[in-house]
């Protein structure tokens, strides 16, 4: 019974592995669309921001009132100040219920667009009038406007930040809540496998997908639950009164240092970029503007 337990979370596992890479492979399409009187320096930082590091399509087209938006995941409007263009273009996609962020340097830039309310969650804006702050406007807004947020940060290397703090976010809340149950048969096992579906996820928005090479993160991020726990239980003991409060706080915290350890540790060993086919006339395109 026990050995044929052990080969199914082994299973679990491979599957959860599996399932990361399959999210880091999903193909994403996105198109940029250049109104020719934005600022230089922000076609630019969208030039380079969006060239990606795998396989994924980015598309860069000169603005018009009417761009064409199917099979388009999320496009992207650089805005300038052709008002009755960039208004076109957002009611375009709107319309289809396709996403549109329009990123510019000023709220100025972005015409008053009016849609009906069932519609709006169709348009973001990323806007700044620096680069540092604009890409990480860009990339929230981005991310918010797919579900394929691995793929995203697997291919844009601006997302990654914003998409691993949010993994790491939602698997920290829900191993907190986990924790509250902690008197459940499996429940520690159950905290355990969220926190290595957390690695797998993790390793894929930075390009790595199923290997051989997992085996010791996988070891590390048991082993660090354990202590986690170990440490809770101990604590407890002295305080017993707190003891949710000290689960809870250790699952949370415990998370969130295992997700940031993780992120280190794969941006030290990032693979080397592949961009994908037909970039070079799109970021010619977006450089022109």
């Amino acid at each position: 019974m026990a050995k044929k337990k052990t080969v199914e979370q082994l299973r679990g596992v491979v599957n959860m592995g599996r399932e990361a890479e399959e999210s880091m492979e999903e193909g994403i399409h996105i198109s940029v669309y250049v109104d020719p009187t934005c600022s230089r320096w922000l076609a630019l930082a969208v030039r380079d921001a969006l060239v990606p590091e795998r396989d994924a399509v980015v598309d860069a087209l000169p603005l018009t009132q009417s761009p064409a938006v199917l099979g388009t995941d999320v496009g992207i409007i650089v805005a300038g100040h052709s008002e009755d263009a960039i208004r076109g273009a957002i009611r375009s996609f709107v319309a289809v219920r396709q996403h549109v962020i329009v990123v510019a340097e000023s709220s100025l830039d972005i015409p008053d667009t009016p849609l009906p309310a069932k519609l709006e969650q169709f348009a973001a804006s990323a806007v700044a009038s620096e680069k540092g702050p604009l890409l990480e406007r860009f990339a929230n807004a981005l991310i918010d406007s797919t579900e394929k947020d691995v793929s995203c940060a697997a291919n844009f290397a601006f997302c990654r930040d914003v998409a691993t703090a949010r993994l790491v976010s939602k698997v920290a809340a829900r191993n907190a809540l986990m924790s509250v149950a902690d008197f459940i048969p499996g429940a520690n096992m159950l905290l355990t496998m969220n926190q290595v579906n957390l690695g797998f996820d993790i390793a894929a928005t930075y390009g790595h997908g199923l290997s051989i090479g997992r085996i010791p993160e996988i070891i590390t991020i048991i082993a660090a639950g354990i202590v986690y726990r170990d440490a809770a239980r101990l604590i407890t003991r002295f305080v017993p009164a707190l003891g949710i409060l000290i689960r809870v706080g250790m699952a949370y915290g415990g998370t969130l240092v295992t997700g940031r350890m993780l992120s280190s540790h794969f941006t030290e060993t990032l693979p080397a970029s592949s961009p994908g086919e037909g970039l070079e006339d799109s970021s010619m395109a977006v450089a022109k503007a």
